[in-house]
């Protein structure tokens, strides 16, 4: 009923979204067509699919983000001189989200303010800001940020081993999918990896996506011990409208590419309740008003600690699973907040259920996902009901700096059989060996 009511408000409305996105992000098209949206797409691919399924198409280099402050005013004069009559703005990939924060504030459309993307979107910058935010109200935001250092150089380096306990996390600032961060023991460790990560990723080209358009500054941070959880936000006004947690299985170390997943939480409800409050203060600590949001966090004997912050949609497979599990959809209420209406959302939404999930990837998988768990057979297994499937890669093209290829999931009616569904399907297509433990993964879901 909720859903239907949204989309009678949202049919017709004429939106700018900037950045297209990739094959993660296929359901946005057939999404608004559903809903009714008038899209209007900002891309820097030309050739981009999404260029035709759009009812304007924009092509504009959104990849300099040094530059973001001048795009924006471009961008706001094509708008103008197209004669669109925009009701919002909006985006959810990562690399053009204060510059769509600076296009909205350009033509006057309901966002949170720049400067609040952009305390976000720098890692260092959102955890020392907040580490200065004593409160009121309390428990203030200081309780949950972490000490980190910014890193420049290598004589960043050697002052933040100083003064950052280690073992500590290194990873780049505007950085996303989890890509170039890695847990560090001792000085020597963090000077290899700031060299490393110097080397090979030292612009947009050698990484596309994952934020290098602001250059390869990185951080180091404490490394927090404790299950590590996403908290995903809708605010609208500085109100909490609703909030969805999940659990994340233990990382392959030194890496922090995700492996496993769940929702709902397996927590108990004052753990629960302890997160999203923590997620929410930390947005608004950060000045995030308006809009959904993603916060990764970790839970520890001394409460819930900020990892980081995401200020748009949580990506992977959390827009589906949401959907499928509580009937949201965090796009519609995106695409709402970006035209200044209050989505109408259950204030205390149950679960219909359980999924549990684990991470393909190439390094991992080539083999499998070349023959027993090839793309046809696990696209016949979702189009069979047997899996729940999202592809989050098109090519099978092995790297270093990897992202995870495709999420596997299993519903139950509780998280023990799903759980061992998924285990089961993992063994037989392959998925699960002594170099890729799926068990052990799925170990913290209880």
């Amino acid at each position: 009923m909720l859903r239907r009511s949204a989309h009678c408000l949202v049919e017709g409305k004429q939106l700018l979204l900037i950045g297209a996105g990739g094959v993660s992000k296929k359901f946005v098209w057939e999404a608004a067509r559903d809903y009714g949206l008038k899209l209007h797409l900002v891309e820097s691919d030309p050739n981009h699919f999404a260029s035709q399924l759009v009812q304007t198409f924009i092509h504009f280099d959104v990849t300099e983000h040094r530059r973001d402050e001048e795009n924006a005013r471009l961008l706001a004069e094509l708008v103008r001189a197209r004669g669109l009559q925009l009701d919002g703005c909006f985006s959810y990939w990562d690399d053009c989200l204060v510059l769509t924060a600076l296009l909205c504030q350009e033509l006057g459309l309901p966002c949170s303010p720049p400067a609040a993307m952009r305390l976000a979107k720098q890692k260092s910058c959102t955890q020392l800001h907040l580490l200065r935010c004593h409160g009121p109200p309390w428990p203030a935001p200081s309780v949950h940020a972490v000490p980190c250092c910014p890193l420049e150089s290598e004589a960043d380096v050697e002052k933040a081993v100083h003064q950052v306990p280690l073992p500590g996390v290194m990873k780049l600032e505007f950085g996303a999918g989890a890509v170039g961060v890695r847990l560090v023991e001792d000085a020597p460790q963090c000077h290899e990896h700031f060299s490393q990560i110097a080397r090979d990723l030292q612009g947009e080209a050698d990484h596309p996506g994952i934020g290098l358009g602001w250059g390869n500054a990185m951080l180091l941070m404490e490394f927090i011990e404790g299950t590590e959880h996403d908290v995903d936000l809708v605010l609208f006004g500085g109100r909490l409208l609703a909030a969805f947690v999940s659990d994340n299985g233990p990382t392959r170390l030194p890496g922090f590419t995700e492996t496993a997943a769940c929702m709902p939480t397996g927590l108990a409800p004052e753990q629960e309740a302890q997160l999203v409050q923590a997620a929410f203060r930390c947005c608004l600590g950060c000045g995030l008003l308006d809009g959904v949001f993603n916060v990764e966090l970790k839970l520890t004997g001394a409460g819930p600690k900020l990892i980081e912050i995401n200020p748009r949609m949580g990506g992977f497979y959390l827009r589906d699973w949401i959907l499928e599990l509580y009937g949201v959809d965090l796009l519609l209420a995106a695409a709402m907040v970006a035209c200044g209406l209050r989505p109408a959302l259950p204030t205390h939404p149950r679960a219909r259920g359980h999924l549990v999930g684990v991470m393909c990837l190439v390094s991992q998988h080539l083999q499998v996902l070349s023959s027993t768990a090839s793309r046809e057979t696990l696209q016949a297994l979702h189009d069979q009901g047997l899996l729940r499937l999202n592809w989050l890669e098109e090519v099978l093209v092995p790297g270093e700096y990897e992202e995870p290829y495709c999420s596997v999931a299993c519903a139950g009616s509780s998280p023990a059989e799903a759980r061992l569904r998924l285990l089961g399907l993992c063994q037989g297509l392959g998925i699960d060996g002594p170099h890729y433990p799926v068990a052990h993964f799925l170990s913290h879901f209880k």
